[in-house]
């Protein structure tokens, strides 16, 4: 069966010891439970680690109390963060006398084997502390004191609500089918408050997170060995600074030509099919960059009816790849195709990589922990082993790249808990972190071999967003599905992704024309946008005059696009962002997972029930401009927008903002810079705008409503359209 979900037994708890009876010993707090001690980061930013974590050296304070920045920690009686007179962190209630029972009268769920004939008293309300899991192991506990409405943002990409107050979660990669709200393919041991706090868990292995389901005022983690976790405090995009500051970032977007529309099926099942639907996109006139490939271009099903991999051309359904692939540029398209890392017994690529795959503590190979793979004795390179990483990102150089323009590298979740790795990782804890280092192989290998970088991927996990992208799987194609995808997608965004997309039409099931075109009108309005699924996912198939305008839509506001995704990089704050990234002190904004700003100046409200012609959207403060119709509206309360056709949805500018456009229609990113540009002013006085473009950074200034762009290139031709 898929691994859904870690065992969640092995989070039980047998025993707990509370870190009570504090002290201030030699720099650390000592406690029943053990040592905590502390190391600055940053100005807004400490660590937390038990005495011999790894790469951890503790600051010798003199005193329980640590003045960073604008922040002052108190460590004892327990860990307390002002910023003024302002209580911006607090842990949960550590006090010896509270945690021996005083008025903790509740037993806390964690705990495996409550005997009714015993005193309540034999078992605790978990707090800091150590915990004696279900199977022996000693995990470490840390809980924290959450204020009434306070909500949590975090974990990595989740289908389920945005606000993670209430639920429950273990950070565990899955492939997830129809993406249930508890599973993920992305999960980040990462959580934040617009109460002016971030906490990074610092492992890879699966940690339980209980955001208030147990006790609402209390957050409670527990990780399976010694408490590692680093505590941030500021805005929440000074908070996602500092994570990447401590897990990376791009070096750039993703390349032009990617921010473009994907054409994709599961699947296109030849060459003839593949260069029939090229040529159908450009005789409708439809805009597209990319046309993808999924596993029948190595006839994996048809040779093992399985998704294993030998990155071997089918060449009796694809005869002539490299002839298909340059039609396929001839046309203005590049290539997408997809592998996963899971190598078919047998083959070449088997011989090739044997060496270097995944040992198993049982004996032999590790075999994925996944349906057919297993069945098949698939073997899994192991990529923290050096010579075995550079050897699977050759293989991809060698056999996929020279014909792909970007690799869709796809599953990665399966880790099984009995694998050995190189580098001393149990299955356990490389499960998490096995698919970073996939998306690193293929992000790498493409740059070496093309000169720029991305990969197309589904899984990872802490820092993955430095090998952008991953889309979110396998949503059903529902309505359901299409409100799980944007929770899934601004999930992702909230826990530090900055470039992100899912499957417009939903993957299993086929969608009606409206639900086609509403999954499209959102889908164009975030990072990029692929079309994808197990039936036919063909624009001109679904509303042909509606999806063309969407597409068109997108295709004009690429020079914003582009420009947002370069701002994003150099700002540090995802392209998409959820409305409480941007509006913390709005309590109004807190539960809203619907509505979401591409970029600094447009907020978007996709339309998310079948038969509606608008629906109820919030205004965060300030004034808008509706883009279709250029209706203006008071921001800081709800309104409703409808429209007359379906190929409208509300799209805000807000105003006094600079929206670069491209000046006419195209069929495909087109090479070098945008040009021509319209710059669109939207009740503009006075205002600045940084334009980028490859190599290039401009100044957009307005003064009095006068605009004037300094800084740009004599051969990019631009005018300025006023929006009154």
């Amino acid at each position: 069966m898929p691994t859904f979900k870690f065992d969640e037994s092995m989070f039980r708890t047998v025993s707990f010891l509370p870190s009570s009876n504090r002290a201030f010993v030699d720099g650390c707090t000592a406690s029943d439970a053990g040592r905590m001690c502390f190391s600055q980061v940053s100005e807004r930013a400490i660590r937390v680690a038990e005495p011999g974590a790894r790469d951890f050296k503790a600051q010798q304070l003199k005193s329980p109390e640590l003045v960073i920045g604008e922040y002052r920690l108190q460590l004892l009686p327990h860990i307390k963060v002002t910023r003024g007179s302002v209580t911006v962190f607090e842990e949960w209630e550590p006090d010896d006398r509270l945690m021996r029972g005083a008025n903790r009268t509740w037993v806390d769920p964690l705990f495996a084997d409550v005997r009714p004939a015993e005193s309540w008293l034999n078992y605790r309300t978990i707090v800091t502390g150590k915990v004696t899991c279900s199977d022996g192991r000693v995990c470490s506990s840390f809980s924290i004191s959450l204020r009434p409405g306070e909500p949590i943002y975090g974990l990595g990409e989740h289908f389920g609500h945005i606000n993670k107050r209430g639920g429950e979660f273990i950070t565990w990669a899955a492939d997830a089918p129809s993406t249930p709200s508890y599973a993920t393919y992305v999960p980040v041991p990462f959580v934040w408050s617009p109460r002016g706090w971030g906490l990074l868990v610092n492992t890879y292995s699966p940690v339980y997170f209980d955001l208030g389901k147990s006790s609402y005022d209390r957050l409670l983690i527990v990780t399976r060995g010694p408490l590692d976790v680093y505590l941030m405090f500021g805005t929440p995009k000074e908070i996602l600074g500092t994570l990447y500051d401590l897990t990376g970032l791009p070096r750039a977007p993703p390349p032009k030509w990617s921010f473009g529309y994907w054409q994709s099926k599961c699947a296109y099942n030849s060459q003839d099919e593949v260069l029939g639907v090229a040529r159908e996109l450009r005789a409708r006139g439809y805009p597209a960059d990319v046309i993808h490939v999924d596993p029948p271009w190595e006839g994996n099903w048809r040779k093992y009816r399985c998704d294993t991999v030998d990155f071997e051309w089918d060449t009796s359904a694809f005869p002539d790849p490299k002839g298909m692939v340059d039609e396929l540029h001839r046309l203005g398209f590049k290539l997408s195709l997809w592998i996963n890392p899971y190598i078919e017994p047998g083959t070449r690529l088997w011989s090739r990589l044997e060496r270097y795959m995944v040992k198993s503590r049982l004996g032999g190979l590790a075999t994925p922990a996944a349906d057919c793979q297993r069945r098949e004795g698939a073997g899994i390179v192991d990529l923290t082993d050096p010579e075995g990483f550079n050897a699977f990102k050759q293989a991809l150089k060698d056999l996929v790249l020279p014909y792909a323009d970007v690799i869709k590298a796809d599953y990665g979740e399966a880790v099984p808990p009995e694998a050995d790795f190189r580098n001393g990782m149990s299955g356990e804890e490389a499960h998490n972190y096995y698919p970073v280092l996939y998306m690193k192989a293929v992000y790498e290998a493409t740059l070496e071999a093309k000169g720029y970088s991305i990969v197309w991927g589904r899984s990872g996990s802490t820092g993955v967003w430095q090998y952008p992208l991953n889309w979110g799987g396998d949503v059903p194609s529902s309505w359901e599905g299409l409100r799980q995808a944007i929770r899934g997608l601004l999930s992702y965004h909230a826990s530090g992704a900055l470039f992100g997309s899912f499957d417009v039409g939903g993957f299993i099931g086929r969608p009606s024309d409206e639900l086609y075109l509403r999954f499209l009108q959102a889908g164009v309005m975030v990072s990029h946008v692929r079309a994808h699924g197990v039936t036919d996912r063909e624009p001109w198939k679904y509303s042909p005059r509606e999806t063309l305008a969407a597409l068109r839509l997108r295709y004009r506001l690429l020079p914003y696009i582009y420009s947002e995704s370069w701002r994003s990089v150099e700002e540090r704050v995802p392209l998409v962002r959820p409305l409480p990234l941007e509006h913390p002190d709005d309590p109004n904004v807190y539960d809203i997972d619907d509505e979401f700003y591409l970029g600094s100046s447009l907020l978007v409200a996709p339309i998310v029930e079948e038969g509606q012609p608008g629906r109820r959207v919030y205004l965060p403060e300030g004034r808008w401009v509706d883009y279709f119709t250029g209706n203006e509206y008071e921001g800081g309360r709800w309104v409703t927008i409808s429209y007359d056709s379906l190929d409208r949805f509300p799209l805000l500018v807000r105003e006094n903002s600079v929206i670069p456009m491209l000046g006419a229609d195209v069929d495909h990113v087109p090479e070098g810079r945008f040009s021509p540009v319209e710059f669109h002013t939207f009740k503009v006085v006075d205002a600045e705008y940084p334009y980028y473009d490859d190599g290039l950074r401009a100044a957009v200034s307005c003064r009095g409503g006068k605009c004037s762009v300094d800084g740009m290139p004599a051969d990019v031709k631009y005018t300025f359209v006023h929006q009154s």
